[in-house]
């Protein structure tokens, strides 16, 4: 199901064209995006991830039109189900044009309920980077949530050619950064880590802001080895659609499924559904 933000939201056919062949977001990458979980029929933690979408947008000179919670409610309306996946994107547009907006509903893969129901495999890969440089330059966009994802796609194909699931990026100085698509924390000494988004340039996360406040050990948010990580007690990674995941397996280390990440899954499902 496919919505168009263009003044009041109106569907349209997904099999329409929406965006022109020279809208700079097809052409040049320059276009930002959310991905929410529909949960009991509406779009959870919306006003979490429009604050980031403005943000990401501001990043990318995008001027954001107004709309995207009316968007985003009637898309969610229209698309009818209980649960499913919710996409807002918003495209810089044509260069003599004005940026476009849409949303797009659909069910939530199967891949994604396997996740989240049971665990993944996640293997380590280098971003290839600093830890500080990406937030040190401004340019290289660390923390935007934009549409250029083809180096994320490209590690979970990596990950996928070794066996696993996920993937969790590691600098070039052996700083724990993030998963493709996912917020990375691990258990150790009955804490659980996670980086810190501003000093390393990762995508603040909205599972992971809400999540954290659940969670039944203390958080530290600071840096950490790849040798922490691959010694920690428990791994789990955080994103909107599959929830809190426990990493079952991590370079070839059998993990399994912690209480604490057993725990704050449960926790954060009942947020989601608003229990």
């Amino acid at each position: 199901m496919l919505a168009l933000l263009a003044g009041a939201p109106r569907l349209v056919d997904p099999d329409t064209p929406i965006l022109r062949a020279d809208d700079l977001g097809v052409a040049r990458g320059e276009a930002v995006f959310e991905t929410l979980r529909i949960a009991a029929g509406r779009p959870a933690f919306l006003s979490l991830h429009l604050e980031r979408l403005a943000r990401s947008a501001a990043r990318l000179a995008i001027a954001l039109p107004a709309g995207w919670e009316e968007l985003a409610r009637f898309a969610t309306d229209a698309y009818g189900a209980k649960d499913g996946v919710l996409r807002l994107t918003c495209t810089k547009g044509p260069p003599d044009g004005e940026p476009v907006g849409f949303a797009l509903a659909t069910g939530v893969p199967a891949s994604t309920l396997l996740a989240r129901e049971h665990g993944v495999a996640a293997v380590t890969l280098t971003l290839g980077v600093p830890a500080a440089v990406r937030s040190t330059a401004p340019w290289l966009l660390g923390g935007v949530k934009s549409t250029s994802y083809a180096v994320n796609m490209a590690s979970l194909r990596a990950a996928e050619e070794l066996g696993a699931q996920d993937a969790i990026w590691i600098s070039s100085d052996g700083i724990v950064l993030e998963g493709p698509t996912a917020t990375v924390a691990w258990l150790s000494g009955g804490r659980l880590v996670t980086p810190p988004a501003e000093q390393v340039g990762t995508l603040a996360g909205t599972t992971a802001h809400v999540a954290f406040g659940l969670s039944s050990v203390p958080v530290d948010t600071r840096l950490g080895t790849a040798r922490d990580l691959r010694a920690a007690d428990e791994v789990l990674l955080l994103s909107s659609v599959r929830g809190v995941v426990p990493v079952l397996q991590l370079d070839g280390r059998e993990l399994g499924i912690g209480q604490v990440t057993r725990k704050l899954a449960g926790a954060f499902e009942r947020a989601v559904l608003g229990d």
